[in-house]
């Protein structure tokens, strides 16, 4: 908050007032850039608040958003990989969605990288069981 010092000129008395100015941008705690980049989860609540945050630019957003996108994929591949029969609890498709919206193609490699962890994933639940889990064995019939 600023003072002003104003003087009465009937009595010649100096007076101190508060003046509130306008909201100052850089009095609000926002996250900063490299805190956002470090930790974009620990930061924002959800991926789309890093596309609404006032003051980054449309790259930094980006940035944030793809180096999101990359925590919760190696997020969601070690999971998958350590403990199949779990479904992690990744937040990827909303990182993807906010980051689509901002730049879509690099929203669509992300696509293609959870699809094939994904993809991995069920493979490895299904090679476990083999193919006669899959497929009910009925005999091969010859008829002539």
């Amino acid at each position: 908050m600023k003072q002003r010092t104003a003087i009465d000129i009937r009595t010649g008395s100096c007076q101190t007032q508060a003046v509130v100015s306008a909201i100052d941008p850089s009095s609000i705690m926002m996250p900063s850039y490299t805190e956002a980049l470090v930790d974009p989860g620990g930061v924002f609540r959800n991926p789309a608040d890093v596309v609404e945050h006032p003051w980054f630019t449309r790259e930094e957003k980006r940035t944030v958003l793809v180096s999101w996108a990359r925590d919760e994929l190696v997020l969601e591949n070690v999971a998958n990989r350590s403990l199949p029969e779990l479904k992690p609890r990744s937040r990827i498709d909303a990182v993807i969605e906010a980051l689509s919206q901002i730049d879509p193609h690099g929203a669509a490699e992300f696509r293609a990288a959870v699809s094939a962890i994904r993809a991995q994933h069920v493979r490895r639940s299904f090679s476990g069981i083999g193919l006669k889990g899959l497929v009910k064995s009925q005999p091969i019939r010859r008829d002539a």
